[in-house]
């Protein structure tokens, strides 16, 4: 019989205290999965939560049950309690399996900077958040729409229900389906909105026009103008984010230092205003981000500055 490497209770006290490492977390969240009845404890332990649970918020509960506990033995039904901050606070895909019957409210889930959640909804539907991401899920029993508010960027993986129409809404633009797989990208302060199909059907709808989406294809909708362009592309480039690649196809620097400002949580600012427009291509992999940020800067002769805030600075390498 193969000894475990780690015991459990240590590592939920030390995860408590803020002592645990990456690899004990990991395999701590890797022991609670494979336990279906603990699994399903766990869910609806959190569930039992308020819709919104915020970083900040689970990280007092945390702080006050050290506290109360004074040294003792933590127990470990606390810990599970609290196990979705440690996560996240990992880099850890947050995984929230929100309870399987229809909310007479609307349930809603944030992300913030350099974190991703996956989330279960009621429907049976999937949801994977990028960073500094929001949505609430609602479904409308008169009409039989089942709604999904978003503010961010996500990977839909919508349950075929043909009698109830699935729709993200994205103000101006609504992305309706019955059972599809799909990207968004509709953060607020972003200019537009893009949807991308990997398969399936989906309708994009706005007040000028009702695009029938096929797979492999890119939509652009301008939030000022209303104007939507189409293209078709390499559908699995624009949802890689869930597995930690960033593509870069033909966007401006300026595009790009927003998405690993929202990556990593840390403010990226372009001091070289020319630089902003300048288009960069390829892929790399998330990890460090002054290992990315030395791979853009070498490719677009530019250099950087990090502050002990961690708010970084890009400027134009000057030249003799």
């Amino acid at each position: 019989m193969n000894k475990l490497k780690y015991d459990i209770t240590d590592i939920a006290e030390n995860s408590l205290r803020g002592e645990a490492t990456v690899e004990e977390i990991i395999f701590l969240s890797n022991w609670i999965i494979t336990d279906r009845h603990l699994n399903e404890w766990v869910v609806e332990e959190i569930a039992s939560q308020p819709p919104v649970a915020k970083g900040a918020d689970l990280d007092h509960i945390c702080q006050n049950i050290v506290k109360g506990n004074h040294g003792k033995k933590i127990s470990l039904k606390y810990f599970l309690l609290t196990i979705a901050a440690l996560f996240a606070g990992f880099g850890i895909f947050l995984v929230l399996n929100i309870e399987h019957h229809e909310p007479e409210h609307p349930l809603s889930v944030r992300t913030v900077g350099g974190e991703k959640s996956r989330i279960a909804l009621p429907d049976g539907s999937s949801v994977i958040l990028n960073s500094k991401t929001f949505i609430s899920y609602f479904y409308d029993k008169k009409s039989g729409v089942r709604n999904v508010k978003l503010n961010g960027e996500a990977w839909f993986d919508v349950k075929t229900d043909a009698r109830h129409p699935f729709v993200v809404d994205c103000d101006n633009l609504k992305v309706e389906c019955r059972g599809t797989e799909f990207n968004v990208t509709a953060y607020q302060d972003d200019e537009t909105v893009t949807v991308v199909l990997k398969d399936g059907k989906v309708n994009a709808v706005s007040a000028r026009e009702n695009i029938e989406m096929r797979p492999g294809m890119l939509l652009n909708y301008d939030r000022t103008s209303g104007h939507v362009d189409t293209d078709m592309v390499t559908a699995s480039d624009y949802c890689d984010w869930r597995n930690g690649e960033i593509h870069c196809d033909n966007i401006t620097l300026e595009a790009l230092f927003k998405r690993l400002s929202r990556t990593y949580g840390t403010a990226i600012n372009i001091q070289t205003p020319s630089l902003r427009a300048e288009r960069v291509y390829g892929m790399m992999l998330e990890g460090d981000l002054d290992h990315v940020l030395d791979i853009v800067c070498e490719a677009c002769e530019m250099e950087y500055r990090k502050e002990k805030d961690n708010t970084v600075y890009v400027f134009k390498t000057h030249t003799e």
